[in-house]
């Protein structure tokens, strides 16, 4: 019998509150685009998302003012895992299919990878990890191909490819500057997270309101499914997402915490069938089941060593 150790078990639950979280903002932004501007969109959901978690550690009493370094350290690293990684990526999905953005994002595992050989002082790759990351990698294109996905002009802009990977670049600074300068603070790790996702909010906001989006938002296509997927990215894909992500930068390695990039298109791929009513192939299913399978092969040296 299998016995795991408490920090393992902590691993795989934040793990998977990672993947459901991040998993279901693909058909999230599918109903809040209809509303919102892609920046606006973000910006809302961070800032509530914040505010929410800060005012939850208030009422817990366990509140420490931030001083002059905790809000400049929040607003530089907002700009990369708020703005950029979440931002560009609904700027880039207005012009792009799920499984387009999803192939793309999907390189940032081996980005990140070799970013943290060459800059973050991580262990070069095993052969099980990169064979692990080819095989997602493969996943993500089979099941990008499952779905019609052209790279080419006539399904895709090269505008929005640009915006989905400047958010996988984004999110790939963020982490790796996170590890390699981590801040010395009074601040829980929730607090920070709070403080983080209220200051990234507020740049959307600003940078939608700059882009003039607030002119162009539909209210007339607001309705309940609309309101429930901003309430749930808001609370699943902001607070949940980004507080278990954090603790997985701090308690195991880069290919762990970024697995969750080979499991979160698959979710959203059955969330899009379960409540989209979109169609799911075998292509689909065969996609599904190789991009799943590669997590073991990135996890399996973490794990025996």
């Amino acid at each position: 019998m299998v016995r795991f150790s408490p920090l393992t078990l902590k691993i795989m639950l934040n793990l998977f509150l990672v993947y459901v979280s991040w998993g279901s903002t693909y058909i999230g932004f599918k109903y809040t685009l209809e509303v919102l501007g892609p920046f606006l969109a973000c910006g809302a959901r961070m800032v509530l998302a914040g505010a929410l978690l800060c005012a939850a550690i208030a009422c817990a009493g366990r509140w420490q003012r931030p001083d002059r370094a905790d809000c400049l350290h929040a607003l530089w690293l907002g700009l990369f895992m708020v703005l950029m990684a979440s931002g560009f990526l609904a700027k880039g999905q207005e012009s792009v299919t799920s499984g387009v953005a999803a192939v793309v994002t999907g390189s940032t595992p081996i980005s990140m990878l070799v970013a943290a050989w060459l800059f973050g002082g991580e262990q070069r790759p095993s052969a099980m990890q990169w064979l692990g990351l080819a095989g997602g990698l493969c996943g993500l294109i089979l099941l990008g191909k499952s779905h019609g996905v052209s790279v080419g002009p006539d399904q895709s802009s090269a505008g929005g490819i640009l915006w989905v990977f400047g958010a996988t670049l984004g999110w790939v600074a963020g982490s790796l500057l996170t590890r390699r300068f981590p801040l010395s603070t009074r601040l829980g790790p929730l607090q920070s997270c709070g403080l983080l996702l209220c200051a990234g909010g507020l740049e959307c906001l600003l940078t939608g309101f700059v882009g003039g989006e607030a002119a162009m938002t539909r209210w007339e296509n607001l309705r309940p499914e609309v309101l429930l997927a901003f309430l749930w990215m808001s609370l699943g894909g902001s607070i949940i997402a980004y507080s278990c992500y954090f603790w997985l930068l701090a308690h195991a390695s880069i290919a762990t915490a970024v697995s969750y990039e080979y499991v979160v298109p698959v979710i959203g791929i059955f969330l899009g069938w379960w409540l989209g009513n979109e169609q799911v192939s075998g292509r689909m299913i065969l996609a599904c089941c190789l991009t799943v399978g590669s997590v073991f092969f990135v996890l399996w040296h973490k794990h025996n060593k």
